[in-house]
């Protein structure tokens, strides 16, 4: 991959975006740091407020990791929802089943420059909504889908 934004597409589209986004949710819900009771008193806690599910959710939406991967599927849909269907295609095509230009511009009837226009046109647009977002999210290394 070339750069970020290439990556992060090919991501979007084979689906590793989704999977790396079930996985930290997974994380969060399994791998928290318990601070051991400090109560050496000898009584009962007066305030003990526990409810598991709250305590989820809130690591869920306070997690900066899981913003940025939510943030970055949730602007290449939009923007894919209001691309002309000939370039979904051509994007699908390349960044989802890894085609060649050459195949690429053969199924869809134009000339290669063109598709790579396409694509370098949405990669424009995209970038520059996600700009900070792009910055490596690196958290784990997702082991379950090949490179």
């Amino acid at each position: 991959m070339a750069d970020r934004l290439d990556k992060l597409l090919s991501d979007y589209f084979t689906g590793r975006l989704e999977m790396n986004m079930k996985m930290r949710k997974l994380e969060l819900k399994y791998n928290f740091d318990r601070t051991p009771d400090e109560n050496i008193g000898g009584g009962r806690k007066q305030n003990d407020y526990n409810n598991a599910v709250e305590t989820s959710m809130i690591r869920e939406q306070n997690d900066g990791y899981l913003k940025d991967l939510q943030y970055q599927k949730d602007m290449i849909e939009m923007m894919l929802s209001t691309t002309v269907d000939c370039r979904q295609r051509v994007l699908v095509a390349k960044y989802g089943r890894h085609e060649t230009w050459t195949k690429i511009a053969f199924d869809e009837h134009v000339d290669e420059r063109t598709v790579r226009a396409w694509r370098d046109d949405f990669k424009e647009v995209v970038g520059i909504w996600l700009g900070e977002s792009l910055k490596p999210t690196t958290h784990f290394r997702p082991t379950l889908i090949p490179a």
